[in-house]
């Protein structure tokens, strides 16, 4: 049995959930910032730049990207959204991305609670991910209050580049043993005031390129994240997990708590592995090679596979 989104018909399309133009504190005007992504052959991205009160660095209303697509590249109306009360960020500031956000969507007041501003985006529509997680020191107290959202980044390519803090597996592995069932994504949090972009997206399988079919495949998980490696196939045959994927070093099935499986080699291809031998309610893939590129698929729920 095949599982998602490698199950799913339509095709793969390449694009950027977390990205910034000069709305807010990126360098680039927006059509600069969608003709720069679309050039690499991405085919959709969007402009999640900050919405907050403090003009030196956000906005104060979504931007309207409306005019910014194309017929063969797409912008998701995006946001990244504040409120008050983080425990380590120097302006005491959350930061969440929401893609898929109407252009109306009013930013936090000075005393909206996270959870406040988390529930009336999901209201909304949007898919919602857990930003950086590492950069700010995300605790685990503060993760189970972002329980509700859809995703949390395991990889942003400015926070690895620029403070070596761009990882969310620890976070995401947190909320993962706490049987909440949170999706990974990969972005590039681009700003264009260093080489931030091209460093982590997502291929969002979907049958044609929408707004609405992108959003709508984020929220079923129907994506892998990735730095650089593709994963073309994993399925379920009679209890053995099997793995095809790009040239690769290790491949890695993480379950809950320190519990997994691994081949590692020279230019592997394609792995299988005994799911008798993981004791976990879930597991993940992970590829990577000597390069240090790597691709993630969405964790999968053993009693969701069962159903199928």
């Amino acid at each position: 049995m095949k599982l998602k989104p490698f199950d799913r018909p339509g095709t793969f399309y390449k694009g950027n959930l977390h990205g910034h133009s000069d709305h807010s504190d990126g360098l680039l005007k927006p059509k600069a910032v969608i003709d720069y992504y679309r050039s690499f052959n991405y085919d959709f991205t969007c402009l999640s730049d900050h919405l907050w009160h403090d003009k030196k660095f956000a906005a104060q209303t979504v931007l309207d990207v409306s005019t910014l697509n194309y017929k063969d590249f797409v912008v998701l109306p995006s946001a990244e959204i504040h409120a008050k009360g983080k425990k380590y960020d120097s302006a005491g500031l959350w930061h969440l991305v929401a893609n898929g956000l109407p252009i109306n969507f009013k930013m936090a007041s000075e005393v909206e609670t996270v959870n406040e501003l988390l529930d009336r985006t999901l209201k909304t529509g949007a898919f919602v991910t857990i930003a950086h997680p590492e950069w700010y020191s995300l605790t685990s107290d503060e993760a189970i209050l972002l329980r509700k959202a859809h995703a949390v980044e395991i990889y942003n390519h400015a926070s690895t580049i620029s403070a070596n803090r761009g990882s969310g597996i620890a976070t995401a592995d947190f909320l993962l043993n706490e049987n909440i069932r949170i999706l990974l994504t990969a972005a590039d949090d681009s700003h264009f005031h260093k080489e931030d972009t091209f460093g982590g997206w997502v291929f969002v399988k979907a049958e044609n390129l929408t707004i609405d079919n992108i959003l709508n495949a984020l929220k079923k998980g129907h994506y892998y994240s990735s730095t650089g490696l593709a994963i073309y196939n994993i399925e379920v045959v009679d209890n053995e997990i099997k793995v095809e994927c790009s040239c690769a070093s290790h491949i890695i099935i993480s379950g809950s708590s320190h519990s997994a499986l691994s081949k590692s080699g020279y230019n592997i291809t394609k792995a299988s592995f005994d799911l008798n031998k993981l004791d976990s309610d879930f597991f993940r893939v992970t590829i990577f090679n000597e390069y240090g590129k790597y691709a993630w698929s969405n964790p999968y729920w053993l009693d969701e596979i069962l159903q199928s």
